[in-house]
């Protein structure tokens, strides 16, 4: 237990952690989605039956949501449920719940990334998508969404709400038209409690899901949405599915097709219209063909990237093989806290790599809003998370600083505005390099390589210089000061034998 920290360091500590990513606030979805890929979700956690670690995870913590930001994901979506915490009729939301779920955001903002909440599985039917249910349905939707906003409703945003999981009648994954027009009307009753809310709620990006989350055009054409500037359209696609879910279905990944069809409409239909949509989930399940794997990946990612949609990969942190199961999606062994398929994690930061959309608007919360969180009776509970946040990042950060070897030193970059631009440093037999593989004007993605041409293996750590701002680095823990980039291995990488060369590394700017 950690002894509780003074009124005002509470306060200034919870105002920093809103604040971490600037002082603009958003003024258009767009300013939030173009800067969420790639993504990764917390699953198989805090939206567990019957409590965070009963379906075999190990508590969530901020060492966890550490890797993955280091890794090169820029979003975390965390699903919630929230049945087995919630009591009588006005279905009272245990604070200790609200306070874990509000500690777990904590570690991702900590990382300045952005986060997703939700409402995810339900019991018992009450979320039956059915006119005879609707109207129970959208009480008690409604009374989760006004404590859930209540209690964030000064986070800046960086914090996303997402108001249902693949809402759907019971198994039906297909839907009607009652089960459609149940699906809006329990939309648009979450979005209207969260803005009547007030603080910073009243500009939140709020994801509202189609019919069990899918993005077919039957259940696209029975879709709609309120009246309101910042939303976005929530989908999921585990695709192709006799390859992704399946099982046994293939192994071999070869429908690119499915994936189009998937991009395409959703493309066409909202965001070159203006709206803007979020793949929450999409995945492969593990059939021993890693591979395969990878190419999925990478195909998949870039094809989101292509359509203008963030892309979050499900990670459920199980990898054992059992013949006829499903959801075999683990990728960070959060025991370990190591990547179990490195090169999956490089295909998905290759993928998102031709991500060529760019927001001039930096998304976190005003200082308004701060103010308004930080004066309310929950902004110990926050300081306390950040604390503990803070000291636990202080401390990786530590013991990476002590267990990097030092080879490290700047120098000049060729022309940064062309596409076959390389910048290259040297010292103590490491050299490292980049060269820009895409370049859209108002930032770049390059492809990095470090190379040891000493007689010894090392535990690397290089420098670049760099034109603009990194937004992004994949595959190696950095720091930027200047226009100078420095970063060391991530775990698995941080070793390199002697003549080795790693490629497996990257990073996007702006500029």
């Amino acid at each position: 237990m950690h002894k509780p920290l003074k009124p005002l360091k509470n306060f200034l500590l919870l105002a920093a952690l809103l604040l971490s990513a600037g002082a603009q606030a958003a003024n258009t979805p767009f300013e939030i989605t173009d800067n969420m890929m790639p993504g990764w979700n917390l699953g198989n956690a805090l939206d567990s039956i019957g409590g965070e670690t009963n379906w075999g995870n190990p508590k969530t913590t901020q060492a966890m949501i550490d890797a993955v930001a280091k890794a090169g994901f820029k979003t975390v979506r965390v699903p919630v449920s929230w049945d087995d915490y919630a009591t009588g009729s006005g279905y009272t939301i245990s604070s200790t719940w609200m306070s874990r779920v509000e500690e777990v955001v904590n570690y991702a903002l900590k990382n300045n990334l952005y986060v997703i909440i939700n409402v995810h599985h339900t019991q018992n039917g009450w979320l039956n998508t059915t006119y005879a249910n609707e109207a129970a349905a959208k009480d008690r939707l409604s009374k989760y969404w006004q404590q859930i906003g209540t209690r964030f409703k000064g986070y800046g945003d960086k914090l996303i709400f997402e108001t249902m999981n693949e809402p759907r009648n019971g198994d039906d994954w297909w839907g009607t038209a009652e089960t459609f027009a149940v699906i809006n009307s329990l939309n648009k009753a979450a979005l209207t409690t969260i803005r009547a809310t007030g603080g910073n709620n009243a500009k939140r990006l709020v994801m509202l899901p189609t019919y069990a989350a899918s993005a077919y055009d039957h259940q696209l054409d029975g879709y709609t949405l309120p009246s309101d500037a910042m939303i976005a359209v929530s989908v999921h696609g585990y695709l192709p599915f006799a390859f992704a879910m399946e099982v046994p279905g293939t192994s071999t990944f070869t429908d690119t097709a499915a994936i189009d069809g998937l991009f395409s409409r959703i493309n066409t239909r909202y965001v070159a219209k203006g709206i803007p949509v979020v793949m929450g989930e999409w995945a492969s399940t593990h059939k021993s063909n890693l591979a395969e794997r990878i190419k999925h990946a990478e195909y998949y990612v870039k094809a989101a990237a292509k359509a203008r949609v963030p892309a979050l990969v499900w990670d459920n942190n199980v990898f054992y093989t059992n013949s006829g199961t499903t959801d075999v999606m683990g990728l960070l062994n959060r025991s370990t806290l190591s990547w179990a398929y490195p090169e999956l994690i490089t295909s998905i930061m290759r993928g998102a790599s031709t991500w060529t959309w760019s927001s001039s608007a930096s998304s976190a919360a005003s200082s308004q809003a701060a103010s308004s969180a930080a004066s309310s009776s929950k902004a110990s509970s926050a300081a306390s998370a950040s604390s503990v946040a803070a000291s636990s990042a202080a401390s990786s950060s530590a013991r990476s600083a002590s267990s990097a070897a030092a080879v490290s030193s700047a120098a000049s970059s060729a022309a940064a505005s062309s596409s076959a631009a390389a910048s290259s440093a040297a010292a103590g037999g490491v050299v490292a390099s980049y060269t820009i593989n895409n370049d859209w004007g108002s930032g770049y993605c390059a492809s990095v390589t470090v190379r040891n041409s000493s007689a010894a293996a090392v535990v690397w750590r290089a420098s670049l210089t760099v034109s603009g701002k990194v937004s992004q680095m994949w595959n190696a823990s950095w720091q930027q000061s200047g226009s100078t980039l420095s970063f060391a291995g991530s775990g698995w990488n941080s070793t390199l034998a002697a003549g080795a060369s790693l490629g497996s590394i990257g990073f996007c700017a702006t500029r």
